[in-house]
Protein backbone atom coordinates (compact mmCIF):
# COMPACT_ATOMS: atom_id res chain seq x y z
CA UNK A 1 0.00 0.00 0.00
CA UNK A 2 2.85 2.44 0.53
CA UNK A 3 3.45 2.96 -3.01
CA UNK A 4 -0.13 3.64 -4.16
CA UNK A 5 -1.57 6.89 -3.86
CA UNK A 6 -4.29 6.91 -0.58
CA UNK A 7 -7.28 9.29 0.08
CA UNK A 8 -9.09 9.66 3.19
CA UNK A 9 -12.95 9.14 2.08
CA UNK A 10 -14.73 9.34 5.21
CA UNK A 11 -13.34 10.17 8.44
CA UNK A 12 -14.19 9.12 12.32
CA UNK A 13 -16.49 12.23 12.80
CA UNK A 14 -18.24 11.29 9.37
CA UNK A 15 -18.87 7.55 10.03
CA UNK A 16 -20.08 8.18 13.57
CA UNK A 17 -23.07 10.85 12.33
CA UNK A 18 -23.87 8.14 9.78
CA UNK A 19 -23.95 5.62 12.11
CA UNK A 20 -26.66 7.69 14.61
CA UNK A 21 -29.05 7.92 11.60
CA UNK A 22 -28.44 4.66 10.57
CA UNK A 23 -29.53 3.27 14.11
CA UNK A 24 -32.83 5.37 14.37
CA UNK A 25 -33.84 4.24 10.52
CA UNK A 26 -32.99 0.08 11.75
CA UNK A 27 -34.77 0.90 15.26
CA UNK A 28 -37.36 2.23 13.18
CA UNK A 29 -38.30 -0.58 10.61
CA UNK A 30 -36.99 -3.52 13.49
CA UNK A 31 -38.78 -2.46 16.40
CA UNK A 32 -37.20 -2.24 20.10
CA UNK A 33 -38.95 -4.59 21.84
CA UNK A 34 -38.69 -7.74 20.11
CA UNK A 35 -34.99 -9.47 20.30
CA UNK A 36 -33.16 -9.14 17.20
CA UNK A 37 -30.40 -11.21 16.21
CA UNK A 38 -27.59 -8.92 15.17
CA UNK A 39 -25.10 -11.41 12.69
CA UNK A 40 -22.07 -9.15 12.20
CA UNK A 41 -19.61 -11.27 9.75
CA UNK A 42 -16.06 -11.08 10.82
CA UNK A 43 -13.54 -10.02 10.50
CA UNK A 44 -14.59 -6.50 8.53
CA UNK A 45 -17.79 -5.75 10.17
CA UNK A 46 -16.46 -5.84 13.72
CA UNK A 47 -15.76 -2.06 14.24
CA UNK A 48 -19.14 -1.30 12.36
CA UNK A 49 -21.09 -4.01 14.69
CA UNK A 50 -19.18 -2.65 18.04
CA UNK A 51 -20.01 1.01 16.94
CA UNK A 52 -23.87 0.46 15.68
CA UNK A 53 -24.70 -2.18 19.04
CA UNK A 54 -23.55 0.86 21.24
CA UNK A 55 -26.15 3.15 19.62
CA UNK A 56 -29.14 0.45 19.73
CA UNK A 57 -31.71 -1.08 22.31
CA UNK A 58 -30.77 -4.05 24.15
CA UNK A 59 -33.30 -6.44 22.13
CA UNK A 60 -30.05 -6.61 19.15
CA UNK A 61 -28.31 -9.18 20.16
CA UNK A 62 -25.14 -10.01 18.95
CA UNK A 63 -23.74 -13.03 16.89
CA UNK A 64 -21.05 -13.74 14.85
CA UNK A 65 -19.98 -15.52 11.53
CA UNK A 66 -16.64 -16.15 9.47
CA UNK A 67 -17.13 -15.89 5.86
CA UNK A 68 -15.02 -14.77 3.03
CA UNK A 69 -15.30 -14.09 -0.57
CA UNK A 70 -11.64 -11.91 -0.97
CA UNK A 71 -9.42 -15.04 0.78
CA UNK A 72 -5.84 -12.98 0.79
CA UNK A 73 -6.41 -11.31 -2.76
CA UNK A 74 -7.66 -7.85 -3.37
CA UNK A 75 -10.87 -8.52 -5.54
CA UNK A 76 -13.81 -10.86 -4.70
CA UNK A 77 -13.19 -14.91 -6.00
CA UNK A 78 -16.79 -14.79 -6.22
CA UNK A 79 -17.99 -17.77 -4.21
CA UNK A 80 -18.33 -17.80 -0.57
CA UNK A 81 -16.04 -19.79 1.78
CA UNK A 82 -17.92 -20.52 5.14
CA UNK A 83 -15.26 -20.21 7.77
CA UNK A 84 -17.51 -20.56 10.83
CA UNK A 85 -20.83 -22.34 11.19
CA UNK A 86 -24.09 -20.23 10.90
CA UNK A 87 -25.70 -19.62 13.97
CA UNK A 88 -29.06 -21.10 15.22
CA UNK A 89 -31.80 -18.29 13.77
CA UNK A 90 -34.86 -20.57 13.17
CA UNK A 91 -37.90 -18.17 13.74
CA UNK A 92 -35.56 -15.45 14.51
CA UNK A 93 -35.36 -12.03 12.84
CA UNK A 94 -31.90 -11.18 11.93
CA UNK A 95 -30.10 -8.10 10.94
CA UNK A 96 -26.91 -8.92 9.48
CA UNK A 97 -24.18 -6.49 9.37
CA UNK A 98 -21.09 -6.63 6.82
CA UNK A 99 -18.56 -3.80 6.44
CA UNK A 100 -18.74 -3.75 2.56
CA UNK A 101 -21.13 -4.37 -0.36
CA UNK A 102 -19.65 -4.79 -3.70
CA UNK A 103 -20.13 -7.65 -5.33
CA UNK A 104 -23.00 -8.99 -3.70
CA UNK A 105 -21.83 -12.63 -3.40
CA UNK A 106 -21.23 -12.33 0.37
CA UNK A 107 -24.27 -10.93 1.59
CA UNK A 108 -26.67 -12.69 -0.88
CA UNK A 109 -24.95 -15.92 -0.17
CA UNK A 110 -25.24 -15.14 3.84
CA UNK A 111 -28.63 -14.13 3.87
CA UNK A 112 -29.85 -17.08 1.36
CA UNK A 113 -28.14 -19.51 4.28
CA UNK A 114 -30.35 -17.47 7.17
CA UNK A 115 -33.51 -17.89 5.45
CA UNK A 116 -32.65 -21.92 4.53
CA UNK A 117 -32.30 -22.33 8.38
CA UNK A 118 -35.09 -21.03 9.14
CA UNK A 119 -35.16 -17.37 9.70
CA UNK A 120 -38.22 -15.77 9.92
CA UNK A 121 -36.95 -11.99 8.38
CA UNK A 122 -33.15 -10.88 7.06
CA UNK A 123 -32.71 -7.88 6.98
CA UNK A 124 -29.11 -6.47 5.91
CA UNK A 125 -27.26 -3.32 7.38
CA UNK A 126 -23.49 -2.21 5.58
CA UNK A 127 -21.54 0.52 6.79
CA UNK A 128 -20.26 0.86 2.74
CA UNK A 129 -22.00 0.46 -0.35
CA UNK A 130 -19.79 0.95 -3.12
CA UNK A 131 -21.31 2.11 -6.08
CA UNK A 132 -20.61 -1.02 -8.61
CA UNK A 133 -22.13 -3.09 -10.89
CA UNK A 134 -23.13 -5.89 -8.87
CA UNK A 135 -22.48 -10.16 -9.87
CA UNK A 136 -25.92 -10.75 -7.69
CA UNK A 137 -28.57 -8.85 -7.55
CA UNK A 138 -28.88 -7.03 -4.46
CA UNK A 139 -29.54 -4.03 -2.53
CA UNK A 140 -28.65 -3.53 1.51
CA UNK A 141 -31.63 -2.47 3.56
CA UNK A 142 -29.66 0.09 5.38
CA UNK A 143 -26.61 1.75 4.35
CA UNK A 144 -24.49 4.01 6.27
CA UNK A 145 -21.95 5.31 3.65
CA UNK A 146 -21.69 5.11 0.06
CA UNK A 147 -17.93 5.24 -1.90
CA UNK A 148 -17.29 5.48 -5.11
CA UNK A 149 -15.47 2.24 -7.00
CA UNK A 150 -12.44 1.88 -5.20
CA UNK A 151 -10.59 -0.41 -3.23
CA UNK A 152 -11.47 1.14 0.75
CA UNK A 153 -9.50 -0.40 3.66
CA UNK A 154 -9.97 0.99 7.41
CA UNK A 155 -12.78 0.86 10.03
CA UNK A 156 -12.63 -2.93 9.42
CA UNK A 157 -11.73 -2.97 5.54
CA UNK A 158 -7.83 -4.39 4.75
CA UNK A 159 -5.39 -4.79 2.34
CA UNK A 160 -4.34 -8.35 2.94
CA UNK A 161 -5.34 -8.09 6.16
CA UNK A 162 -3.45 -5.14 7.48
CA UNK A 163 -4.91 -1.27 8.15
CA UNK A 164 -8.27 -2.58 9.64
CA UNK A 165 -7.76 -0.81 13.21
CA UNK A 166 -7.39 2.93 11.22
CA UNK A 167 -10.63 4.59 12.86
CA UNK A 168 -11.29 6.49 8.97
CA UNK A 169 -11.94 4.88 5.86
CA UNK A 170 -10.07 5.79 2.90
CA UNK A 171 -9.39 4.19 -0.70
CA UNK A 172 -6.79 3.45 -2.77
Amino acid sequence: MEEQTTETLFSPEDIARELRRLAAEIQARMGTEEPVMVLALMNGALWFAADLLRLLPANYILETARVSSYGNELCSSGHLEWLSQVPSCAGKRVLVLDDVLDTGVTLAAVKESLLDHGAREVLTAVAVDKKVTRCVPIKADFTALEAPNRYLFGYGMDVEGRYRNIPSIGCL
